[in-house]
């Protein structure tokens, strides 16, 4: 049976404009030189896959007008420029299985070729071209993941993009965890080599934002718990699952609502949730001090001697 091919999906879903069809392998790509794109290239780089469309993995020139880009992008010139230019110079490495099942990695650049008017006429525009590396990739990939154009635009942190754009591509599976590494965990964020090496730092300025950022706009929530040996965090378990009902319409709702004002709003829904495990927690203690106390059933502690290694 032959397996439906990412431009199958992209054709499939040309008619929404809010859907964007990332192949599986672009999503998981990694970079040369370590860290990530910046949020503006990243950003930039999801509405150039949109506009290639179902012609993305052909060898050709693809067009976009400065006006189409600001519509939605709200940067200025010299910003977009800047964007394209790290595009055009960001080198990726990306795992392919051939079709013979055997595992290798391709490196290349995201664009090949950039061009772009000067003037600042009403229909100047860019004209890029996908690197043959993309294009051999998205030609090949039959797994991909459905990302929503309004959400990309509206993320503050390039982390909670990494992030969405990793979870994407598995809030379909039955499976809805996994264990990752502390390393693993910062490469998919694109935390830049050597920073935020200590765990709390990392924990509190790329995961925990990521993680807040996403609960508050995706189609699907996300939460972890950390893994430890000894005192040391070595990993996490990552998790997701999809809203639904009133928790889904409220994330579709504020991606409708204005950016200003959403740090706020979404830090009260954090304050909220806090407050409900606080409150759950309470409820749990006073359960367990009311309950008739039955020797039997308490757990002796292990003597020094006999204590298993974390």
């Amino acid at each position: 049976m032959t397996k439906t091919t990412v431009i199958n999906a992209v054709h499939f879903n040309r008619a929404n404009p809010d859907v964007i069809i990332a192949a599986g392998e672009l999503v998981d790509m990694r970079f040369k030189s370590g860290g990530a794109m910046s949020l503006r290239a990243a950003k930039l780089f999801c509405l150039l896959v949109q506009e290639a469309g179902v012609s993305i993995a052909d060898d050709k020139q693809h067009a976009i007008p400065y006006s189409v880009i600001n519509e939605t992008f709200h940067k200025s010139r010299d910003e977009l420029v800047e964007a394209i230019e790290e595009l055009h110079s960001t080198t990726i490495s990306v795992h392919i299985t051939n079709h013979n099942g055997r595992a290798y990695t391709k490196s290349g650049p995201i664009l090949s070729d950039v061009e772009r008017d000067d003037d600042d006429q009403t229909d100047t525009e860019v004209r890029f071209e996908f690197s043959p590396t993309l294009r051999r990739v998205i030609a090949d990939s039959t797994h991909w993941a459905t990302i929503s154009r309004r959400a990309v635009l509206a993320f503050e942190s390039k982390y909670s993009l990494q992030l969405y754009m990793y979870l994407s591509l598995r809030a379909g599976l039955h499976k809805t965890s996994e264990e990752i590494t502390v390393d693993d965990m910062r490469e998919i964020l694109g935390v830049p080599a050597g920073a935020l090496p200590r765990w709390q730092d990392f924990k509190r300025r790329a995961l925990e934002p990521a993680i807040s950022e996403i609960n508050h706009l995706a189609g699907f929530r996300a939460g972890y718990m950390p893994i430890k040996r000894g005192r040391k965090t070595a990993g996490i378990q990552l998790a997701w699952g999809r809203k639904a009902g009133e928790e889904l319409i409220e994330a579709h709702k504020e991606l409708e609502r204005h950016r200003t004002g959403r740090t706020a709003r979404r830090d009260d829904k954090v304050e909220a949730i806090a407050q409900e495990h606080a409150a759950l927690r309470h409820s749990l203690a006073s359960t367990i001090a009311a309950a008739p106390y039955d020797q039997s059933n308490v757990v002796q502690p292990h003597k020094e001697n006999d204590r298993q290694p974390q």
